[in-house]
């Protein structure tokens, strides 16, 4: 996991004074040593402060951020005036965590959460020393106002659950048919996995706030802590059904994710699709061979797989899904065993004994059955898409 680092807007292009700032932090965080850095005046537009055993650097770009508008859209939920402090700022700092504050010996690196609360309490410190600042961005993901900072940051080093993580994470709704979600943005940098929230018959408020209480947790206690794949939750007071866990990957393409989910389909929203196709298994000799002797039905449950619709952007199946279906079924068949089988097989249908035509063909069947298996684990897992996965809709 990377190190973060903040950037601070700034109206105008220069460093916090640096008596000022000590004096700043000292006052919001006296448990922690803060003082300055012998090596500061050696170089321009950089500040080294002492933070504990560890450096921190803050050095300043005379220039603007480069802008993203899907930061500041995410960012004008919680912050209106985003748009107009990255539209104002002329120049920001960059504030992150350096080495051993004490040249030549070997300080125990600092894990994630420890590196987050230094650097939060500085970015606080900062914002409160230099009052032109006007917003932060939290390692280029999550955007907050300068007094959002100077609240929220005085609980850095403050525990579970009131460490800002705010700060740090943006929950962003989402709309995925009448079901109200919600995905997580920069919760990696803690756990390794963002989450996404696709709870049935849930309001915004409450989707959020759930979100919210189980990244604080994670921040807090690490992923192994709980919430372990396939674990299922009970019914409880806001949510009147069961809920599964399951880590695998976005199917907004945002990387891992743990994925929270109702159990049952409540809405009905959930279709049946055919893992092999009714066409491939008419005219790959494979399955057309095990379909003769009742070894494969493309009908049956073993070659079905729930999918919700709208989760796609069509349902027209992908050409790579199928043609990697179909390749895998031609592998199987590009063996000199498979050759002996069949052949063997096609003779015993000839002579009318069904048994001993699925005997030799049993093999190629299990096979079948254990690429239909992984491919519903894959689509599950969202390793793999039958359909083009939907874009996300607002709300």
């Amino acid at each position: 996991m990377t190190n973060p680092v903040a950037f601070i807007l700034l109206d105008d292009s220069h460093l916090p004074d640096e008596a000022i700032l000590i004096q700043t932090l000292r006052r919001r965080h006296p448990g922690l040593r803060w003082d300055t850095s012998p090596t500061t005046a050696k170089t321009d537009g950089v500040r080294l402060i002492r933070a504990g055993d560890h450096l921190i650097a803050i050095l300043l770009m005379p220039a603007p951020l480069p802008f993203d508008q899907r930061l500041w859209q995410q960012a004008s939920w919680v912050w209106p005036d985003a748009f107009d402090a990255v539209g104002r700022h002329r120049a920001h700092l960059i504030v992150s965590m350096m080495g051993s504050a004490v040249e030549g010996t070997k300080t125990p690196e600092l894990d994630i959460t420890e590196s987050t609360r230094r650097l939060t309490a500085i970015v606080g410190g900062i914002c409160e020393a230099q009052p032109d600042c006007l917003g932060v961005v939290w390692s280029g993901k999550v955007g907050r106002s300068r007094e959002m900072w100077l609240e929220q940051s005085r609980r850095a080093f403050d525990p579970y659950p009131d460490q800002p993580f705010g700060l740090w994470v943006e929950i962003v709704p989402f709309r995925s048919g009448d079901t109200i979600g919600a995905y997580t943005v920069g919760l990696t940098a803690f756990t390794g996995r963002e989450i996404e929230f696709e709870v049935d018959g849930l309001d915004e408020r409450t989707v959020i706030g759930r979100v919210a209480q189980i990244s604080s947790y994670l921040i807090a206690n690490g992923l192994d802590a709980a919430l372990q794949s396939g674990q299922v939750f009970d019914a409880d007071s806001e949510i009147n059904h069961r809920v599964g866990v399951l880590h695998r990957n976005s199917r907004f393409n945002l990387g891992p994710v743990i994925s929270f989910s109702s159990v049952q389909d409540r809405s009905g929203r959930l279709k049946t699709y055919e893992i092999i196709s009714a066409q491939i298994a008419r005219d790959h000799p494979l399955t057309v061979i095990l379909e003769r002797v009742g070894l494969f039905d493309p009908t049956q449950s073993e070659n079905q797989i729930k999918l919700r619709p709208d989760h796609y952007v069509s349902e027209a199946r992908l050409e790579s899904f199928d043609e990697a279906l179909l390749g895998a079924l031609s592998k199987m068949m590009a063996t000199d065993a498979f050759a002996e089988a069949d052949t063997n097989a096609r003779q015993a249908l000839k002579s009318g004994n069904i048994a001993a035509a699925r005997s030799f063909l049993q093999p190629w069947a299990e096979e079948v059955a254990a690429l239909q298996d992984a491919v519903k684990i894959g689509l599950t897992l969202c390793d793999v898409f039958m359909f083009s996965p939907a874009s996300l809709r607002g709300l």
